[in-house]
Formats: structure tokens, C-alpha cells, sequence
């Protein structure tokens, strides 16, 4: 008995602690979700180009406007701007880097018609710089860059030549990025491009933009701390939902062993002790006609059987782990039901 109470306050526990667990773990979870940002910001990218023509007998205008396919062969000059907007919703120490590179990447088809780079080089469009805005809640930056179409042409042309190879070639041309966003306790790192990718041995040419016009973003309050709080949380909380569960397995597997053991005993000690007015029989009777009385204690059934001088029928039921002990006086059977818990 003292066994069992044991077992039954450490199941307890371990219950308390399963709904510790997972109260930790929604807790957080609903928490952090409805968490107001202290900081939202907008960024805007765009660029706009103009093309310069080689001196021809076909266009009217030297320079064209961008959205149009243009014949590579008549390309002198890309002239490419590059804007980069930056709007917060509150003044904050701003501080950023950026840079401009561009890179000829040339590409072969293998034999399953997939892209194969065979070729890449750099070029330093825009060399890294650092600017920073104190108090602020907005910075712009405008670039332009010069691309000689025909040089990045001959050049592609001439590594064909050179190793006897068809290949497509791309100028991609990237501005990159990176700034700080310091509110006091509160501080963010950002990562940025503007992509733009032109065919440089296509016949025909037209600047593809890689990348997302607007994008929008967020601070939440004492983010770095609080992320690794979530964390810590999450942990946590499944550490102890998992001993728990662990406690609490065990703990019913030890009860069903217990009571099965139990089982074992009860069922041992009647036969042993009793045998002399039990008589074991191998199929369960028909008690249809008979008004059933049900037994809680065995005792009980073992005096009514003495006063009254009849035998105690005993019956196992393996399929179902009871063994029933009936007593018939009349038209009345009373039962004792000795039940295996599993």
C-alpha cells in the first residue's frame, strides 16, 4: 500500500511538471507572437538606365530609355542608376556600408540541358563606403555605374576563341548592402542587395532585375536577449515535458506490474487457502436464469458458502484476465470477480 501511494504522489509530480512543460512552452510561444515591434522601417530599391548607341544609320536618338530589347551589336554603353531608400518610423543611430561589383559569368549546357558556369571574374565597380547618420530616420543612397557593353563583349568573345567554346556570358552587376540600426538596447544587423543580370552574348539584350522592389522590416524590443530567452524557454520547457512524460510512463507501467502482481497473489493465495471448497470448472455456466449478486469481497462469499454448506465454482478467463468465483444458492449466483489489470 505504501508502494502504490508512493507511485501515485510521483505520478503526481510528474503530471504537475508535464503541464509545467507545456504551459512554458505555449506561454512563450503566445508571447512572443503578440509582441509590438519597437522599430518598423520601409526600404524602396529601383534602378533606371539609359542605352548609348554606336554611331548607326538606324536609330534617330543616340540614347534610348530602358524597358526595350536592343541589338548587342549596336550597344555602346550602359549608363545605370541605382537607388536605395531606406524609412524608418523613428529616429535611430544609422550606419551603413556598400559597394558595387559586377561579375562576367559564363555558362555552358551539360548533357541533361542544365547550367554549368565555366567562367566567372570580378570587377570593382564601387569600392566600399562608409557613411553613417546619427539620429535619423531615413537615409538615400544614389549610385550610377558606366558599363562598357563592347569591352565585357570582346572579352566574353575572346575566351570563346581562345578555348575553342560556345558559351552564354551575363554581366551580373550587384550592389551590396550591409547597416546598423542602433535604438540604446535595441540593435540590428540588415543585409541588402540590388541585382541586375545583362546578356552580354545574346544578339539581343535587356536588363533583368533581380530582386524585390519593397521590402519591410522590424525590430522587437531587446531582440538579441529576448530571442535567446525564447530559446532558453523553448528548452526548458521541453526538457520537463519530456522528463515528465518519461516519470509518468514509467510510473503507469510500474502500476500495471504492480497490479498484475497483485493479481497474482490474490488469485494464489485464494486457490492455496480455499481449495477444499473450490472446484474448478472449464467453461464459464449459464447464469441466464439466474439473478446475479455481485461479491466486493471475497470473504463475504467464502461465509456464504460455509453457512449454507455449497461448493465455490471457480472459472478462469484467460482472453479477458478475470477469474470469477460463484456461489449458487437457489435462484440466486453470487459472484466474486477477481480482474488482471493491464
Amino acid at each position: 500500500m505504501k508502494n502504490i501511494r508512493k507511485y501515485m504522489n510521483t505520478f503526481i509530480i510528474a503530471i504537475i511538471m508535464c503541464v509545467i512543460g507545456i504551459f512554458c512552452i505555449i506561454y512563450n510561444f503566445y508571447i512572443n507572437k503578440n509582441i509590438a515591434p519597437a522599430y518598423n522601417y520601409t526600404i524602396q530599391k529601383s534602378d533606371d538606365y539609359e542605352v548609348l548607341l554606336k554611331p548607326n544609320n538606324f536609330y534617330e536618338n543616340e540614347i534610348l530609355k530602358l524597358g526595350y530589347y536592343y541589338a548587342a551589336k549596336s550597344i555602346d554603353n550602359y549608363i545605370i542608376n541605382l537607388k536605395y531608400d531606406f524609412v524608418g518610423d523613428k529616429k535611430a543611430n544609422l550606419q551603413y556600408d556598400y559597394n558595387i561589383d559586377a561579375y562576367l559569368v559564363g555558362i555552358v549546357k551539360d548533357n541533361e540541358n542544365q547550367d554549368k558556369e565555366v567562367w566567372n571574374r570580378k570587377f570593382k565597380f564601387k569600392e566600399n563606403t562608409h557613411d553613417k547618420k546619427d539620429n535619423a530616420d531615413k537615409f538615400y543612397i544614389n549610385e550610377q555605374v558606366n558599363v562598357d557593353y563592347e569591352y565585357y563583349n570582346n572579352l566574353a568573345r575572346s575566351y570563346e576563341k581562345t578555348y575553342g567554346i560556345t558559351i552564354q556570358s551575363t554581366l551580373k552587376i550587384k550592389f551590396n548592402i550591409s547597416y546598423t540600426i542602433n535604438l540604446g538596447e535595441n540593435f540590428n544587423k540588415v543585409e541588402d542587395f540590388i541585382e541586375l543580370e545583362i546578356p552580354i552574348t545574346n544578339t539581343v539584350s535587356e536588363i533583368k532585375e533581380n530582386y524585390e522592389k519593397v521590402t519591410n522590416g522590424e525590430i522587437i524590443q531587446g531582440q538579441e536577449n529576448r530571442k535567446f530567452k525564447e530559446i532558453a524557454f523553448y528548452i526548458i520547457g521541453g526538457i520537463i515535458f519530456i522528463i515528465s512524460s518519461i516519470i509518468i510512463i514509467r510510473i503507469i507501467r510500474k502500476y500495471i506490474k504492480m497490479q498484475r502482481q497483485q493479481y497474482d497473489w490474490k488469485l494464489k493465495h485464494i486457490l492455496k487457502y480455499y481449495r477444499d471448497i473450490i472446484i474448478n470448472i472449464s467453461s464459464e455456466p449459464n447464469l441466464d436464469d439466474l439473478k446475479v449478486i455481485n461479491i466486493s469481497i471475497f470473504k463475504d462469499l467464502i461465509d456464504l458458502a460455509e453457512q449454507t454448506q455449497k461448493n465455490i465454482f471457480y472459472y478462469k478467463d484467460i482472453n479477458n484476465g478475470e477469474s470469477k468465483f460463484f456461489v449458487i444458492i437457489d435462484n440466486y449466483v453470487y459472484v466474486y470477480l477477481l480482474k488482471k489489470s493491464y
